[in-house]
């Protein structure tokens, strides 16, 4: 493996403490949402659980569409870490500090926010700095933080739910606030994203250029540092010269543009309309529903849920960039849909209300598994790694985002309904499922390009759009890419940016 491999798992590993968070939210919310003392406090019924459980979803989209684009174009990728886990961290402090039900549901909001901003930060980040043939593991990184957030919640809800009175969750709660503070501080160690510095400082060239060669662990003059350097720019240029992309008007009516947020809004839907999203923060209610009634028990259920996501997860990120993005959310839409068909015909055999049968229960468990480590191996990483893969990197902020609320306004329905369909529908609502996930399954068949090895930089033509890096080599009668840097306005903008840092 290339020694700049290495180093791109480790940065991207340190920049991953950001998604940590919102798998704790999640898991750890699945606890507290359970935990009589919690409700008893608030006098929670059916639907204001499923307030509290979608609120940090309407958090997120709020902070897609308003707040987290904005700040991670304008300040980098590095400091947008650091922002947006300080917003975090007012939402927690709300939420374990409530006294009302209302300062629940603002902090849930404002955590959403300050997730929003670092997950699509972090899955911005991953793309950019990453080599072609390891884009794919090393987004995955996104799904595989996650989890262990998830994991370690599950974990800390063990001890946490003995404590006694109120204090159980708002310890359980206020305990984000470790990862956060070591993301702060991590956030300064890590270099910033080459294609950002070209795209929103092209005059910074020998900056944009220093980082690249960080980031490659090569030499500045190194053949491949150059070549990819080169087609980042030449991809600049021929925007800049032949199209007004920038422009928020150009994002909402430009054809290929409008392609690229169906497919990423969609696949993001995908995973959330398969319904895991419900079973991993109702997860304990549901056991309990299943006739494991034991608090204990079906804490224990969670944590080994917690366990055995974090392992498809880890088999995903090694293999996705083999596999391709296309076959793998096949697999995982697959395997959802054969699952809860089993168990929604367990269910119609053994109701259990009026036939309870512990074999059938525990099956319907293990299948609950299988479709979280569906989700977790294939849906949730593939969706990060091509809503972060398939937009130009002038436009990936907004894209990532954009894509995302499309996934958090699916959480935010489908969190909200749940409690009240399933009190409604009983079981055929895992009927419902199984029908959502096979047209999902239909869809991907037939529609889904392909998009594994493909350089950022010509992401282009997949989406019916011009090869920038081809179309401004020609255009400008050159016979490689690299002849780009031997351009006057390069070489002027690198003198420059030179001449400002020896000053």
């Amino acid at each position: 493996m290339a020694k700049g491999d290495w180093y791109i798992y480790w940065i991207c590993a340190v920049a991953s403490l950001a998604n940590i968070f919102q798998g704790f939210d999640s898991g750890i919310y699945s606890i507290i949402i359970s935990d009589h003392k919690f409700t008893d406090y608030f006098h929670l019924s059916d639907a204001r659980v499923g307030v509290v459980a979608s609120m940090i979803s309407l958090g997120n989209v709020i902070g897609n569409l308003f707040v987290a684009w904005w700040l991670i174009w304008y300040i980098g990728r590095r400091y947008a870490f650091i922002y947006g886990t300080i917003i975090l961290l007012v939402g927690v402090a709300l939420q374990a500090g409530a006294r009302d039900f209302a300062m629940v549901v603002v902090g849930r909001i404002i955590a959403g926010i300050g997730t929003s901003v670092i997950g699509t930060n972090l899955a911005a980040y991953q793309a950019e700095v990453s080599h072609p043939r390891i884009r794919g593991r090393v987004v995955s990184f996104v799904q595989l933080s996650y989890q262990v957030g998830v994991l370690i919640a599950y974990v800390v809800g063990l001890g946490t739910v003995k404590i006694s009175g109120n204090n159980s969750w708002r310890v359980a709660t206020a305990l984000q606030v470790v990862p956060g503070v070591v993301l702060i501080i991590a956030s300064f160690t890590i270099p910033e994203s080459p294609r950002w510095i070209v795209e929103r400082h092209p005059e910074q060239a020998a900056r944009a250029l220093k980082e690249l060669s960080r980031v490659r662990r090569l030499p500045q003059d190194h053949d491949e540092v150059k070549h990819e350097y080169a087609e980042l720019v030449a991809a600049r240029d021929y925007r800049l010269e032949n199209e007004n992309t920038q422009t928020w008007s150009y994002f909402l009516r430009s054809f290929p543009v409008w392609k690229r947020i169906a497919y990423g809004m969609s696949t993001m839907a995908l995973g959330q309309l398969s319904g895991v999203g419900a079973l991993m923060i109702y997860g304990i209610l549901i056991f309990e529903g299943l006739g494991f009634s034991s608090g204990t028990m079906s804490l224990l259920l969670n944590v080994v849920s917690g366990v055995l996501c974090l392992a498809a997860t880890g088999i995903t990120t090694g293999g996705v960039d083999k596999w391709g993005r296309k076959l793998t959310l096949l697999a995982g839409s697959a395997t959802m849909i054969v699952s809860y068909i089993i168990i929604a015909a367990l269910n119609d055999a053994y109701p259990t209300a009026t036939n309870f049968n512990r074999g059938a229960a525990i099956a319907s468990v293990v299948f609950i598994y299988v479709i979280q480590m569906s989700y977790s191996g294939a849906m949730g990483p593939v969706a990060w790694i091509y809503a972060s893969e398939i937009f130009p990197t002038h436009l990936r902020d907004k894209g990532i985002n954009v894509s995302q609320a499309g996934q958090q306004i699916t959480t935010l329905w489908i969190n909200q309904a749940w409690p009240v369909m399933f009190s409604s529908v009983g079981h055929d609502a895992y009927w419902i499922l199984v029908g959502i996930n096979a047209l999902g399954f239909v869809a991907v068949f037939f529609l889904w390009p392909e998009t594994k090895g493909i350089s950022l930089e010509h992401m282009d033509r997949i989406f019916g759009e011009v090869d920038k890096v081809e179309a401004q080599v020609a255009a400008r009668g050159l016979s490689t890419v690299e002849n780009i840097l031997e351009t006057d306005s390069v070489k002027g903008a690198m003198l420059h940016s030179e001449d400002v840092e020896r000053k």
